[in-house]
């Protein structure tokens, strides 16, 4: 089986034991963590309030913390946080209350900055943590039961989050990597849970040659007129870059172009807001933020003098080419969260999904051209407590509006041989109202269809497909400052000679445009074009009830263009059960004994 779908488990409700499940991400390496101004929440060392259970390890920022709308609109209750935390030396700095009231989009969370209260007599060390538990125990001693705890209560850490693909070891990291060796914190001999799908350097990629031509893609007019129009996949990732495959290419000076129905499409409004929101934060003292300027996947090189690319550049032009590979027909928005150093920060990818689901929102009311199917979400984070819901409240929220849209989401289990809940994935455990569409949560599969050993597994994950050893594109202007272990110099006065000369395998020029990779990441973009094809099959039917044009009704209103998106995307995921169905069966038939 290439892919299949898993029931969530309902009879037990309740997470695994602590003391069952490996701790996943217990660290990142030191440059990490300072280059993005984050800290790891050691649950030995974490302050707690009295009667709680120690913190689970979590990877946050220090400086930061996730505050809810009635926090920055609201005079007393930020006046009331002001007085609590000026006990111990820090104050909040609230963004500027953002004008959204003309669309129906959710209040979700904003990134405030902390920073030393002005005038303070002795220095304090402004932690996240401290301040989040401050506001909770002031809570609990004043015996409050008004608008300041509804508020403290949601109000949670940034998280810094991790991509799903596995990763190398870079020189300038100190080794390990961020996913590279999710078995090597528990292993005490032996081989870990990465190392046979590292490459040499162990690096996860490496570049390979391919020699067919890509999947024939109709053109724009006849797809309009076979399913009304293509399906989108959002990918919030690293952004993209040069491949053919992809329509994408550079534009000379320092960006990239596409022409007209190209298959990877970007979206500039969103991008500037995700920049205006993290510069915001800056200008307000979050210093060590690092912005996100524009769509376009940017090395953020670690150690010039080292000169190796980071672990996860070219991500979302791999993701972006298993797209292509499944569903031709379809269009990917790239929409760039995602660090090449492989992290993303909460606070960005929330501002990027409330814009998201106003363009979605705008396209309803008639530009179609702006109408997104399915996001694809190939990164995440472990929460600090596995019953806290606050701490996951504002993406769970952001998440329930996209699906309250008529829109699948498909999210990574996550590389840490784990069964720990790795969010966003682990919402496809929330329970599904009648009538709504679930998250699928995908674990990643070997070649020959075993689980493979890096995938995290549990009752939350819901669906698996192949991502281990991926073939997709990777972008064509990338190679590094590693070389080939055997080279002869080319005859430098004859240059238009052919072939250029004779050298073994360079591990980082991926000039050729395909790489091999592994990790949840892959098998979930798999999972979003098989969702995407089967829309484009129920759309192509002959009673065109599931066009992707028909938004409802003749004269529909709202409710009812909603419903005919929550049906379409609904008899798109019938349909690949049903395809699963029969794909069991031709394995069951196989593997049958003879004579039966």
């Amino acid at each position: 089986m290439k892919w299949f779908f898993t029931p969530p488990a309902e009879s037990d409700p309740s997470p695994p034991r602590d003391d069952d499940q490996a701790p996943g991400q217990i660290g990142l390496p030191a440059a990490l963590l300072q280059r993005h101004g984050a800290r790891v929440l050691d649950p030995g060392k974490a302050v707690r309030l009295s009667g709680d259970q120690p913190p689970r390890p979590t990877v946050y920022r220090a400086n930061t913390l996730l505050v809810p709308d009635v926090v920055r609109r609201d005079d007393d209750v930020r006046r009331t946080i002001t007085t609590v935390l000026a006990n111990i030396g820090i104050e909040l700095i609230t963004p500027e209350p953002d004008r959204r009231d003309e669309f129906d989009v959710p209040q979700l969370p904003s990134t405030a900055v902390l920073a030393p209260l002005l005038g303070h007599p002795t220095p304090v060390v402004v932690d996240a943590w401290v301040a989040l538990q401050t506001l909770r125990a002031d809570g609990i001693a004043q015996k409050r039961a008004d608008r300041h705890t509804e508020a403290v209560e949601q109000i949670s850490l940034e998280h810094l989050m991790v991509s799903s693909a596995i990763t190398g070891s870079p020189a300038t990291e100190g080794g390990g990597g961020i996913a590279g060796g999710p078995g090597a914190s528990g292993a005490v001999s032996g081989p870990t849970a990465t190392d046979s799908y590292l490459f040499s350097g162990a690096d996860a990629r490496t570049p390979i040659a391919v020699v067919f031509d890509p999947p024939t893609r109709k053109q724009a007019d006849q797809c309009a007129a076979d399913h009304g129009r293509r399906p989108v996949v959002a990918v919030l990732d690293t952004g993209v870059r040069a491949q053919p495959w992809l329509d994408v290419a550079p534009d000379g000076a320092g960006g990239y172009t596409m022409p007209a129905d190209s298959f990877v499409a970007v979206d500039d409004d969103i991008q500037a807001a995700i920049a205006a929101e993290s510069q915001q934060a800056r200008e307000k003292g979050d210093h060590s933020r690092q912005v996100i300027w524009d769509a376009w996947d940017k090395p953020m090189m670690a150690s010039p003098l080292i000169g190796e690319f980071n672990p996860a550049l070219g991500h979302s032009t791999f993701i972006a080419g298993i797209v292509r590979q499944v569903a031709p027909d379809a269009r990917v928005l790239a929409v760039r969260v995602l660090h090449s150093d492989d992290v993303a920060y909460e606070g960005d990818i929330l501002c990027a999904l409330r814009h998201l689901i106003k363009r979605i929102e705008l396209a309803e009311e008639g530009d179609l051209a702006g109408m997104v199917d399915v996001v694809s979400l190939s990164f995440g984070y472990f929460s600090e407590s596995a019953h806290d819901k606050i701490v996951t409240a504002g993406l769970w929220k952001a998440i329930e509006a996209l699906l309250g849209l008529g829109v699948v989401v498909v999210a990574a289990a996550g590389n840490f041989a784990t069964s720990r809940e790795f969010y966003p994935a682990a919402f496809a455990r929330e329970p599904v109202p009648a009538g709504q569409l679930p998250v699928i949560s995908v674990g990643a599969l070997n070649p020959n269809g075993t689980k493979a050993m890096f995938s995290n597994d549990g009752p939350w994950v819901t669906a698996w497909a192949r991502g281990a050893a991926m073939v997709s594109t990777y972008p064509t202007d990338v190679d590094a400052s590693r070389t080939p272990e055997l080279r002869i110099p080319v005859n430098r006065k004859s240059p238009g000679t052919l072939p250029p000369g004779r050298e073994a395998l360079d591990p980082d020029d991926f000039r050729g445009g395909w790489a091999i990779w592994s990790g949840t990441s892959f098998s979930t973009p798999y999972m979003a074009a098989l969702i995407a094809r089967s829309l484009l099959a129920g759309a192509a039917q002959a009673h065109g009830d599931l066009r992707l044009d028909r938004p409802g009704p003749a004269g529909a209103d709202w409710a009812a263009v909603i419903a005919k998106r929550k049906e379409r995307a609904a008899a798109a995921l019938r349909e690949l059960r049903a395809e699963e169905e029969k794909l069991l069966q031709e394995v069951r038939r196989a593997e049958a004994p003879s004579g039966d």
